[in-house]
């Protein structure tokens, strides 16, 4: 039984199929370099290890460090099996893996298939925290067993999910089941199973966003999902609003990997305070796809329902179809973003039909790691819709700002809207960004609109 403190488990399962034994640590280099290529070996180190070539076991001690391609385990002491390509660590363990962390004992791991458990465990996937009882890994996902996530790093988080079961498709989605909401140490609801997005843009999910606003006054926002399908989920926005009251929103959402589909009731609101009432709208989307082999994506949406606001009520139909270039990039900080597209407004109120024309041309420029800034042309021909909701409020428009960074927890913009066509300012915005820890805040002065709004919610995940 060789007693070296190196041992590659890539040539293993060779040496026991022919009948040979391992070789020495000299060897270990030479056949490593003529197969290690298409085997792909597992790397064990420690200060004492002993491998048997009758039974395939292992028995490392001391400052043990296991290593695979993109994979690292260490431990104090492991045994273990070549023939069935399995590592256990009954103490201790320490497992690294591209944006995952995990500290735990009991530790079975599956060299070959990329799958395993760990007991007691907790760490770090991504941007989010988790721990539980036991965490499985396979490549593609990671199970919960009685465990929590969060995406504050605090000992005490302000806010997190528990669940008897968490499963986590790391850059897609996440479900629990029979999963408790906190905040700090306190429950705000259950469900017996929730999902959340956590592909970019997806929001803070199931946590509350609170705020304030000149139009609507204070306002406590809450997002609900269910799944009903691996597909189809229902959804409800409960928003309230001390002067405007409560204005729910609630639906049926239907995600495939090219599409959404979505029935959608209740009251909706944009960026200007402009509310309408969709009684219900049925809309598709198709997602973003190449156009060819041509640096150009497009997408693609449909929707018809009737809509509702303080003074009028239509059957709406939109369509619209945008093209947008890949970033083109000058430099590596500074880029600039083309799209085109039109609209198809349709409204049984007056027998309107509208084809809105459109182009977006916005140059970002990164001039340091604190300071960045923007300038946009924007251009939306016949735009005078039926409803003020998601109007485009300019027909020709010159948008410019800028971010500053004062510090980790502190930045402060300047976003000025300009009218082309009637040669006059049309919004000054000016916003100061807070960190609040685990939370963000945001505060801005819409100057030529004397508005005030307040917002704080979850640092998203």
């Amino acid at each position: 039984m060789p007693n070296n403190n190196k041992l590659i488990l890539g040539l293993l399962a060779f040496a026991i199929v022919f009948g040979g034994t391992v070789p020495s640590q000299a060897k270990d280099t030479k056949v490593t370099n003529e197969i290690a290529a298409p085997q792909v070996p597992i790397v064990i180190e420690a200060n004492d290890l002993s491998f048997s070539d009758e039974t395939g076991d292992i028995l490392a001690k001391g400052n043990v460090v296991i290593t695979n391609v993109g994979q690292r385990l260490e431990a104090e002491q492991i045994d273990g099996n070549a023939k069935i390509s399995e590592i256990r660590i009954k103490e201790k363990s320490r497992f690294f893996q591209k944006d995952l962390t995990l500290d735990g004992t009991g530790t079975v791991y599956n060299y070959k298939l990329k799958t395993g458990s760990m007991k007691q465990a907790k760490g770090q996937l991504e941007d989010k925290y988790i721990a539980g009882e036991t965490i499985s890994m396979s490549p593609s996902q990671l199970t919960i067993n009685n465990g929590t996530a969060t995406a504050c790093p605090a000992k005490v988080p302000d806010y997190h999910i528990s669940a008897e079961k968490i499963e986590i498709w790391p850059g897609d989605k996440m479900i629990a089941y029979n999963a408790k909401v906190w905040i700090g140490k306190m429950v705000i609801f259950t469900l017996p199973k929730y999902e959340q997005s956590l592909k970019p843009n997806a929001g803070n999910g199931v946590f509350p966003r609170l705020g304030y606003d000149s139009d609507d006054g204070a306002f406590i926002k809450q997002h609900l999902e269910y799944p009903l399908s691996n597909m189809v989920s229902a959804y409800a926005n409960l928003d309230y609003y001390s002067r405007s009251n409560f204005k729910p929103s609630y639906g049926l959402i239907h995600r495939d990997k090219n599409y959404t589909f979505s029935i959608d009731q209740g009251h909706f609101t944009d960026d200007d305070s402009n509310w309408i009432k969709k009684e219900p709208e049925f809309k598709f989307s198709y997602k973003p796809q190449q156009l060819g082999n041509l640096p150009i994506h497009y997408t693609f949406s449909a929707a018809y329902g009737k809509w509702s606001d303080s003074e009028k009520t239509s059957w709406h139909q939109e369509y619209s179809l945008y093209f947008k270039h890949e970033p083109i990039k000058f430099g590596s900080s500074a880029k600039l973003n083309l799209g085109t597209g039109v609209q198809h407004v349709i409204e049984s109120y007056d027998d309107s039909t509208r084809n809105i024309w459109k182009f977006d041309a916005t140059l970002d420029k990164q001039w340091s790691e604190r300071f960045s800034t923007s300038v946009g042309y924007h251009y939306a021909q016949n735009n005078n819709t039926l409803f003020e909701y998601d109007k485009t409020d300019l027909s020709r428009e010159l948008k410019t700002g800028f971010i500053y960074k004062i510090d980790k927890m502190n930045a402060v913009g300047i976003s000025h809207s300009y009218d082309l066509d009637n040669h006059e300012v049309a919004d000054v915005d000016y916003s100061w960004y807070r960190n609040l820890h685990c939370w963000e805040a945001k505060i801005t002065y819409r100057a030529e609109r004397d508005q005030l709004r307040v917002e704080a919610s979850t640092i998203k995940w």
